[in-house]
């Protein structure tokens, strides 16, 4: 299978946190991290298009960052995973300052 990802990925296991539109402070995992994007697991189903804003810290010397982006996939997680969904968030705006 040919690999369609424009950035390399970057395994993590972080936490993060988003707000949607209709309600706020989802507590997610990092699972993976691009520059375009990231792959989260979330114990909350969110449909394809939902646009969320969140912020979360991936490296421990540097501040937070701030994205805004929409879900492009939803999937359920792993048997053996913490979480019940696997969720494939596009970036549309990161910022190390709050947007």
């Amino acid at each position: 299978m040919q690999e369609r990802r424009k950035h390399k990925r970057l395994a993590k296991n972080e936490t993060a946190f988003f707000d949607t539109e209709t309600s706020s402070r989802h507590q997610a995992t990092i699972l993976d991290i691009s520059l375009g994007g990231m792959r989260i697991g979330l114990d909350k189903h969110m449909a394809v298009g939902t646009i969320l804003a969140g912020q979360f810290k991936i490296l421990p010397q540097a501040g937070a960052f701030h994205i805004r982006g929409q879900v492009s996939w939803v999937r359920p997680a792993a048997a053996d995973a913490s979480n019940t969904f696997e969720i494939g968030i596009k970036f549309t705006k990161i910022s190390a300052a709050p947007l």
